[in-house]
């Protein structure tokens, strides 16, 4: 059985599920032992006629005032199918079981409630996903490290990576069936899914193409430039059309000053995430913020997120912008309320709709989170997060993998 149909197949409740589904028929636990105890209590009391178990040395037993019985026991009931409760930890074996033996998920057997706590377990070990991301490293021979766009295909408690294409990236996004990036040697270039790059554009130099977007609305791709101390407006053919610029001070100065990161447009607004809004984190000031302009008249229209340390990603999710506040490791959404705390420096970001990818760089700035954090990562990877729950698991990439920018998901 594979890892998609195990998932699916393994019938997690609540209480008020199995009250509901179960209705009048008998109850039967799978699996003698404390799950099997916790569960009785909160059954209606009466309902339960008899515990089965696979292991053979347990039949004839009784626990908790409840006999133990062969497995067989659950097809010797004549006027009412019994509805299974299973109570133990191997549930995905004993829910093919039952489905051997005639029992349908969900309408004749589920999971104890007790078991919720390994639900999410049992589904962040399955996982069945393949995403690409970009890494803004040193370019490098190697198929296995260096700077370029990967590919990641993740099955379960197996996971591969593979460069497809090397380079210095930052940016990723879909485009139709294909992808836009940035590189800073070719620019912004559109690349299919069989690794094959269909168009480019050299970029301004010295600007340090970083984030990307692109507006159905308006047609329009914007490219942030690190160095410019704004973003780059581009047609779909990838010429210059326009320049919005944060502040007057590259001019003044020439020099950046803002640190700007990435970009997200959302109707006729971009959102563009920097680590400084006044331009002054060389001056170890780094009052980050996500700052909101007018796509079509440029007019700034002031910062939407503040109090940020070395921000990143900002996305549009769910209908909420996101932002990764990537210095302490922060997720932030719903009004900028933190959802999600990691131990390293935090870039990159994607969701499928019920989980966040998020990528985890080499924390090459620890010592200053000296204080804000107790445990300072230095391992790269992608952290699959529920939101909900809370629990993550890591995918740990090799360590000469030390940057991660962006997470594309692949259908």
């Amino acid at each position: 059985m594979s890892n998609k149909e195990n998932k699916r197949n393994i019938p997690f409740s609540t209480v008020q599920e199995i009250n509901r589904e179960s209705k009048k028929r008998p109850i039967v636990l799978f699996g003698g032992g404390n799950i099997a105890e916790k569960t009785s209590r909160i059954i209606a009391n009466g309902r339960i006629k008899g515990i089965v178990d696979n292991a053979s040395n347990m039949w004839g037993e009784s626990q908790h005032g409840i006999e133990i019985f062969a497995p067989n026991f659950l097809q010797s009931f004549e006027e009412a199918k019994p509805f299974v409760i299973i109570t133990t930890t191997s549930f995905a074996e004993v829910s093919l079981q039952l489905e051997q033996m005639g029992f349908t998920a969900k309408v004749d057997f589920f999971v104890s409630p007790i078991l919720n706590d390994l639900r999410i377990i049992n589904e962040l070990e399955t996982i069945d996903k393949k995403m690409w991301f970009t890494c803004g490293a040193a370019t490098s021979d190697s198929p296995e490290y260096g700077g370029g766009i990967y590919e990641l295909q993740v099955s379960g408690d197996t996971w591969k990576h593979k460069k497809v294409f090397s380079g210095i990236c930052y940016g990723l996004i879909p485009f139709g069936n294909n992808f836009i990036s940035v590189d800073e040697e070719i620019g912004i270039f559109e690349i299919d899914r069989e690794y094959t790059i269909i168009r480019s554009k050299e970029l301004p130099k010295g600007m340090r193409a970083h984030g990307i977007d692109y507006s159905q609305k308006h047609n329009r791709f914007t490219v942030v430039g690190s160095y410019l101390d704004g973003v780059l407006v581009l047609d779909n053919d990838f010429n210059v059309i326009d320049k919005i610029v944060v502040s007057r001070k590259q001019e003044q100065t020439g020099k950046a000053h803002h640190h700007i990161n990435d970009c997200c447009i959302v109707g006729d607004s971009i959102y563009m995430s920097m680590f400084s809004l006044s331009g002054n984190w060389k001056l170890d000031v780094f009052d980050g913020a996500v700052l909101e302009f007018d796509l079509v008249s440029k007019e700034r229209i002031g910062p939407v997120i503040q109090d940020l340390w070395m921000p990143h990603n900002i996305c549009f999710i769910q209908g909420s912008l996101h932002v990764l506040n990537s210095l302490p490791g922060e997720l932030r959404t719903n009004n900028a309320g933190v959802i999600g705390k990691f131990p390293a420096f935090t870039r990159g970001i994607a969701h499928d709709g019920v989980y966040y990818f998020i990528g985890q760089s080499r924390n090459r700035n620890y010592s200053k989170n000296i204080g804000v954090s107790l445990n300072v990562s230095i391992d790269a990877g992608i952290i699959v997060f529920d939101a909900q729950t809370k629990a993550s698991r890591f995918l740990q990439l090799p360590p000469k993998i030390s940057e991660i920018h962006a997470i594309v998901l692949i259908d």
